[in-house]
């Protein structure tokens, strides 16, 4: 019987040991390890009370059994509670406790006092010491302790069964089966008379049970994962400071980083070199604006980190700083956003390019309208110029506000606001006299004409607000301030104001050129009939801007 004694008190010690070489790599599950040191402990207990000589050995062999006994129950229970995930009131923690001292007490009164055993007497049984023992009231406390808590177990892993959808349901069937076996034998032994203690062997497949229940709390333990993984990968530096930036340590990686390190010595302030700047410069910006980020290179890598507090028991004691090696991310950021900027110059090469090519086409096209009208020779090219001299000087004048891409939009829709004359018939169009009543209210036509055309062409092409720009000039530029225009007879600045400045410009260029029915207009002559209709043709406000252009426009045309 000893050697059975014996062999449980070695499986426990190599149970204990195969945790602590198992898991040294994660987080101490610190219930598990009390539950297996106390279980050792108490198997020691039961190997000593066989090889006990002496009523008095017996005695002492079984306080120390009892430690397991009183304590293995409570910490079974804080263990059931972390694993699902119940946070336990620290009243009732404390109270546990308290209470299992206060048995484990009871059990030191063993051959003292008679309240916990009434009498005891030692035999020899196939070699082995047993005490034999008549319980006392004191007993009732031990058996209320043991019951309780494992009641209490049970009821905790129902209701986290039924409640909390977040636990594994497989540790909380491994944990019940674990309490139920626990009183099933409790209960069995109660009447033992077979003289022969199960609960070393008990402590040793309980043992078992716990390095693969510890197993399954890790695999579902996300801290224990994380930081399992990054101390495999060792991508992270780590270099601790306290509250006084005293160094405390570094890491491996951290290390490399900082070769300087080496040179600190821990509990004291880091040694003052060029290298270690940074990390003062960064707890400094870290205090000042709370920035936790930072970058740095160290001769071709390229590092990122970030700045976290440590604290210590709600208390903040001190800095850590986390760094990761982030070259090939940083490298890959660099080569991409230089093809970004390469594809980008080259998309916006090539749209110029086909905006080029097709703003040359829209005035090849305005072109062939204006050969099929044999009266406006050169129309739309002096037009574009008139149009340039107007803004010009307009973006001199405070008065007028004009973003720079809105007269880039006029000029470039100068060209096309004759477009709609390509459905107008050639018999109308290139009529060499007056046209009649009827032939004229079908040429009006052409403006409403211009602007479909002008939409079908650059809609999904152009930008929206450049659409609209070339659209209002080939619609409303033969709208006069009066209201006596086509084709809507918009007046006031009802008209949009780049058809208001078209009109001028396509007025003032059929006054000074020739066509087939009149003789070119005087310059004079043609400044006068401009400052007449201004008010009634054009808009007044444009007047001023008209004759500071004069002269500009009297070179252009003399040239």
């Amino acid at each position: 019987m000893t050697i059975f004694y014996a062999f449980t008190m070695i499986a426990m010690g190599i149970i204990m040991a195969l945790f602590l070489i198992r898991f040294q790599d994660k987080k101490v599950n610190y219930y598990i390890l009390v539950i297996l040191m106390l279980m050792s402990i108490s198997n020691a207990g039961y190997f000593l009370l066989s090889i006990s000589d002496t009523l008095q050995e017996a005695f002492l062999a079984k306080k120390i059994t009892y430690l397991g006994g009183c304590f293995i129950p409570p910490v079974m229970l804080f263990l059931i509670f972390k694993t699902c995930n119940i946070r336990i009131n620290k009243y009732l923690r404390s109270f546990l406790i308290v209470y299992s001292f206060f048995v484990y007490i009871l059990t030191l009164s063993i051959g003292i006092f008679n309240f916990y055993y009434k009498s005891s007497y030692v035999v020899l049984i196939k070699g082995a010491t047993v005490l034999i023992t008549e319980y006392g009231f004191a007993r009732i406390f031990f058996e209320l302790l043991l019951y309780g808590y494992l009641f209490a177990g049970l009821v905790i892993l129902g209701y986290t069964y039924k409640k909390k959808k977040q636990i594994s349901y497989k540790n909380i069937v491994i944990l019940t089966v674990f309490e139920l076996i626990n009183i099933a034998i409790f209960i069995c032994l109660r009447n033992n008379r077979f003289h022969i203690e199960v609960f070393p062997i008990i402590y040793v497949i309980d043992g078992l049970v716990l390095l693969y229940l510890r197993r399954r709390v890790t695999l579902y333990s996300l801290e224990d994962n994380i930081i399992s993984s990054l101390g495999k990968k060792d991508i992270y530096g780590y270099i601790m400071f306290d509250k006084r930036r005293n160094y405390l340590g570094a890491n491996a990686l951290a290390m490399k980083i900082f070769p300087e390190l080496f040179f600190c010595r821990v509990d004291s302030p880091i040694v003052k070199r060029p290298e270690l700047d940074i990390l003062q410069k960064e707890l400094d910006e870290f205090e000042s604006d709370g920035d936790t980020l930072f970058e740095l290179d160290q001769g071709e890598e390229h590092y990122e980190g970030h700045i976290k507090r440590i604290w210590y028991a709600d208390k903040d004691v001190g800095y850590l700083f986390e760094i990761k090696n982030a070259t090939d991310r940083y490298k890959y950021t660099k080569l991409l956003a230089k093809y970004n900027d390469e594809l980008v110059s080259e998309i916006d090469e090539k749209t110029a390019h086909i905006r080029k090519m097709q703003a040359k086409l829209l005035v090849s096209m305005a072109d062939i309208i204006e050969n099929r009208d044999g009266n406006t020779g050169g129309h739309i090219k002096r037009t574009s110029h008139v149009i340039k001299i107007l803004l010009d000087v307009m973006r001199e004048d405070e008065s007028f506000d004009l973003e720079e891409s809105f007269c880039q939009a006029i000029i470039k829709s100068a060209p096309m606001h004759d477009l709609g004359k390509i459905a107008i018939d050639d018999s109308i169009l290139r009529k060499p006299g007056r046209l009649t009543e009827e032939e004229f209210a079908i040429m009006q036509t052409h403006a409403v004409k211009s602007a479909e055309l002008v939409e079908k062409i650059l809609t999904n092409v152009e930008e929206p607000e450049f659409v609209k720009v070339a659209k209002n000039i080939a619609c409303y530029h033969h709208e006069k301030w009066n209201g006596t225009g086509y084709p809507e007879k918009l007046k006031g600045e009802e008209i949009p104001l780049e058809a208001r400045i078209m009109a001028i410009a396509d007025v003032y260029d059929a006054l000074v050129s020739k066509r087939c029915y009149k003789e070119a207009m005087s310059f004079e002559k043609a400044y006068q009939v401009m400052k007449d209709s201004m008010g009634s043709h054009f808009d007044p406000q444009l007047e001023p801007i008209f004759e500071k252009s004069r002269m500009r426009l009297e070179q252009y045309y003399s040239s």
